[in-house]
C-alpha cells in the first residue's frame, strides 16, 4: 500500500511530466448528441459539416422565383440555347450566393441548406430564412 506521501509524489511527478493531461474532464459536447445534423449534403448551400452549431433552412425554389434575372429568363421563356439565358443564370447565382452569404454573417448561421437538409434533434428548432433571403436577393 501507498502512503499519503507517495500519492503527493506521484501527483507531483504527474504535473510535473504533463501527464496530468492525459486524464481530462469529460466535456458536456462529448456526451451529449449534437443539436443539429445534416441529413442531405446535395441540399446544403452554405457552409460545411455535419453538425451545425446554428443552422438555417430555406426552401430554394421560393427564392429563386424571385430573382430578378431568374423571373426574366421565366417571363421570356429562355432556354440554355439563347446567349441572354447563361448571363442571366449567372448574375441570379451571383445574387443568390451573396444573399446567402450575408443572411449568414448577419444572422450568426453557420450552416443554410434546404428544409429537410438538416435535421434538428433533442427539441431543436432550425429557423426557416426564406422570407429572409427572398428580401436579400430582390433588393
Amino acid at each position: 500500500m501507498l502512503g499519503t506521501g507517495s500519492w503527493k509524489l506521484i501527483i507531483l511527478f504527474a504535473a510535473t511530466f504533463g501527464l496530468a493531461g492525459l486524464v481530462r474532464p469529460v466535456a458536456a459536447d462529448d456526451s451529449e448528441e449534437a443539436s443539429f445534423e445534416v441529413v442531405d449534403s446535395d441540399g446544403i448551400y452554405f457552409g460545411t459539416g455535419k453538425n451545425p452549431k446554428t443552422p438555417g433552412v430555406l426552401v430554394a425554389d421560393d427564392v429563386w422565383k424571385e430573382i430578378p434575372e431568374y423571373k426574366k429568363i421565366l417571363d421570356d421563356e429562355l432556354t440554355e440555347d439563347d446567349p441572354e439565358y447563361h448571363l442571366l443564370m449567372l448574375k441570379a447565382t451571383e445574387r443568390f450566393n451573396k444573399a446567402l452569404k450575408a443572411l449568414a454573417k448577419r444572422d450568426s448561421h453557420d450552416m443554410l441548406g434546404e428544409v429537410g437538409s438538416i435535421k434538428a434533434n433533442s427539441g431543436a428548432k432550425i429557423p426557416d430564412v426564406t422570407a429572409e433571403m427572398i428580401k436579400l436577393v430582390t433588393r
